[in-house]
């Protein structure tokens, strides 16, 4: 099947392949001109950072309130989740008093000035240490890594550095190692990973954002299983520099939160080309993420994602994808049936190139006559990437620009928007992974297999939560999420489209029990 794309994508012999930095600005999204129509405002039961930062401009509470109330949140979620590896509580109140200095100076602040924000434990932070997931530090940081550095400069408060597993490397958001990371809906279910305790303490509501990594569903899929709003920017479209690597071809970092429009204004702040960064790429034109994000979405065309991502799909997810598509639908969106693409291609490619990638950082570890510092999961996972010739490597490297042109020309030709789901079944449990065999095997490949294309193919894409479903042997109502996929550079595009939806729904704003301990 690679040979058979190879030579559709690239039918001259001997050609260099169209770089990725060029097939993302051939390909981007340009905006169709609209009438910018308002949609009321929906009536919230549980408030965005959106709805908060009006009390912060008005006095009504300071920002070291609500660094309180969010470092003491995150020490009773930690407690039954084990979603944060370090809270910085010193730190973090040498922020919020700086901000309420600014405040009762008559300086305003940012958008996300005061927002109280957590990360994933794979940035560096001056002076801080570094886990990656693993049981021990992996790194002391000597600079800052450039997201933090942006959220600093934008008055961002930093709470906590947040579990992980090991290197980046489990979908489920287990952790052999360091331990578990849970469910805040329910302690016996997965929160999906990698970027586990991003989702959860944002769940929970502990803190109103956080930072995950994308290399192959990781930001998507906790956000979709633990039922909050997560947007896998395109590639290069924000900066990497200072975060852990385990894929340069594939990694993604982006914002997680309670809403679309709390993404829109996390990203606003940490967007742009950093040359630091050898992935970083300029966007075609300066986007504006908050700016038009009320305008009405009617006459938008979503294309549904049939075949592969209609196979294997439960009934009760699919319930879900139909009961959202009757959402959107009911916002005057065109919802149309889109060409197939070979994605167990892109799949196997990008699987290919990630283990590749990341046996080449890691080596060390799963060296003969090495300290056991990983568990057998990511040990495996490393070793697989060992034996991968050097020759289907720079194929799969080379194909990813020509593929991603086809792709936008053929899939999304007639429509502005993609829908799929983020994880074809009902969220599993925790000990379903406790052990390495066919079952937890199956699980982990569905869990990105709904995903990882468009990592390889530097998509963007935004998680939804759409609906609950009960799993098997189970009583409670679990999060199902959705994803919306773009033409490169479409983040604007696909924010609008999810504040309209979460205009229209209710699902976002649902509270975990854990919520009020």
């Amino acid at each position: 099947m690679a040979n058979r794309l190879a030579e559709a994508a690239m039918p001259s012999l001997g050609l260099t392949s169209i770089p990725m930095a060029q097939a993302l600005h051939a390909t981007a999204q340009v905006e169709p001109s609209r009438d910018a129509v308002n949609m009321p405002t929906a009536e919230l039961g549980w408030h965005d950072w959106w709805e908060k930062r009006a009390g912060l401009a008005a006095r009504a509470f300071s920002v070291q309130d609500l660094a309180n109330i969010s470092l003491d949140r995150l020490a009773r979620v930690n407690d039954v989740t084990m979603a944060c590896v370090e809270l910085l509580r010193e730190s973090a109140l040498d922020q919020a008093r700086a901000l309420d200095k600014r405040l009762a100076s008559g300086l305003a602040l940012g958008p996300v000035g005061g927002m109280p924000l957590a990360h994933k434990d794979l940035l560096h932070r001056t002076g801080y240490e570094t886990g990656y997931g693993m049981a021990g530090p992996a790194a002391k940081a000597s600079f800052d890594a450039t997201v933090l550095r942006r959220f600093d400069e934008a008055g961002a408060l930093h709470l906590a550095r947040l579990h992980m597993t090991e290197l980046a490397f489990d979908p489920s958001g287990t952790n052999e190692m360091a331990g578990h990371c849970r469910n805040p809906w329910s302690i016996d279910h997965i929160p999906g990973g990698s970027s586990s305790g991003s989702a959860a303490v944002v769940a929970a509501g502990a803190v109103d954002g956080a930072l995950g990594s994308d290399t192959g569903g990781s930001i998507r899929i906790p956000a979709a299983l633990c039922g909050v709003t997560g947007l896998k920017p395109t590639y290069g479209l924000v900066s990497r520099a200072g975060a852990m690597s385990l894929s340069a071809t594939h990694d993604h970092l982006g914002p997680i939160a309670r809403s679309a429009r709390d993404c829109a204004l996390m990203l606003q702040a940490i967007a742009g080309y950093d040359g630091a960064d050898a992935g970083s790429v300029p966007a075609p034109e300066n986007n504006h993420y908050v700016d038009g994000i009320d305008r009405s979405v009617a006459g938008l065309r979503i294309g549904v994602l049939q075949g592969g991502f209609a196979d294997g799909v439960d009934s009760r997810i699919q319930a879900v994808m139909t009961q959202s598509l009757a959402s959107l639908r009911s916002l005057g969106a065109d919802i149309r049936e889109v060409p197939e693409f070979p994605y167990d291609t892109l799949n196997e490619m990008a699987i290919l190139m990630i283990r590749a990638e990341a046996t080449s950082l890691y080596e060390r570890l799963i060296r003969p006559g090495t300290d056991a510092v990983l568990g057998d999961f990511t040990r495996a996972r490393l070793q697989e990437g060992t034996p991968i010739p050097a020759s289907l490597y720079l194929q799969a490297m080379a194909l990813r620009g020509p593929l991603l042109v086809q792709f936008v020309r053929t899939v999304m030709s007639d429509v502005d928007v993609l829908m799929a789901p983020v994880f074809p079944l009902p969220t599993p449990r925790v000990d379903a992974f406790d052990t390495m065999n066919a079952e937890s095997r199956r699980l982990r490949g569905e869990l990105t297999r709904l995903t990882r294309p468009f990592n390889y193919l530097g998509l963007p894409s935004l998680s939804l939560p759409g609906g609950t479903c009960v799993p098997d042997d189970e009583t409670a109502a679990l999060p199902v999420g959705f994803q919306l996929i773009g033409r490169p550079y479409s983040e604007s595009l696909l924010l609008r489209l999810g504040h309209a939806f979460q205009k229209n729904t209710a699902w976002h704003l649902r509270m975990p029990a854990l919520a009020t301990l």
